[in-house]
C-alpha cells in the first residue's frame, strides 16, 4: 500500500517538506541502517520507521526544503569516525535533488511561530504557506501550530501507526 493512500486528498504532486528530524533519520539511515536505533539523534526511530520514510518521500513528486533546516540536519548528522563524511556526501547529493526555497532569517523571525518554536519551525511556516506545501513533521508542537493555522501537515507518528 502506497503511503498516501493514509493520506487522504493528497497526491503524489504534492509539494512536501520535511522537517529537520525526519531528514536527519533519512540520512542516518541511508548512511547505516544498523546505526538509527543507537545514534543519539535517531534513537527513537527502528529500521522500519526508515523505511517507511523511504516510501513516503518516495510517494511525492516535489520535495521542499529551507536553508535552515539544511543547516540543522548538517549539524545533527554529526556520526562518528567515516560515517560522518558518509552523512555529509549523502547530504550534498540530496540538496541537489530538493527545491530549496530561500528564506530570509529576518522573515522567518517575524513569522507567529518563532517566538515559541524557533527559526527553523518558523522557516518551515513561512516556506509552508508561501509553496502551498504539505509539512511532514515528527514533531508535536510544529504539528499542532501548523494545523491550527490550517497548512496541511502530516505526523510521521500518526502515519507510521497507519501503515
Amino acid at each position: 500500500m502506497s503511503p498516501t493512500e493514509y493520506l487522504p486528498g493528497l497526491t503524489t504532486a504534492a509539494r512536501l517538506l520535511v522537517d529537520a528530524n525526519l531528514l536527519v533519520l533519512w540520512v542516518v539511515g541511508s548512511v547505516n541502517r544498523n546505526r538509527i536505533e543507537t545514534f543519539k539523534r535517531t534513537s527513537n526511530y527502528t529500521k522500519t520507521d526508515y523505511d517507511f520514510l523511504r516510501r513516503v518521500l518516495a510517494s511525492f513528486e516535489t520535495h521542499y526544503t529551507v536553508p535552515h533546516v539544511l543547516a540543522e540536519v548538517s549539524n545533527l548528522t554529526d556520526l562518528p569516525g567515516a560515517e560522518r563524511q558518509q552523512a555529509r556526501s549523502f547530504l550534498k547529493e540530496a540538496i541537489s535533488l530538493l527545491t530549496e526555497a530561500e528564506i530570509p532569517s529576518a522573515r522567518a523571525a517575524e513569522d507567529v511561530l518563532y517566538p515559541e518554536l524557533g527559526l527553523v519551525d518558523a522557516a518551515i511556516s513561512v516556506v509552508a504557506h508561501a509553496r502551498n506545501c504539505t509539512v511532514l513533521t515528527d514533531d508535536r508542537d510544529l504539528y499542532l501550530r501548523l494545523s491550527h493555522d490550517e497548512v496541511d501537515v502530516i505526523n510521521f507518528t500518526h502515519l507510521r501507526r497507519k501503515s
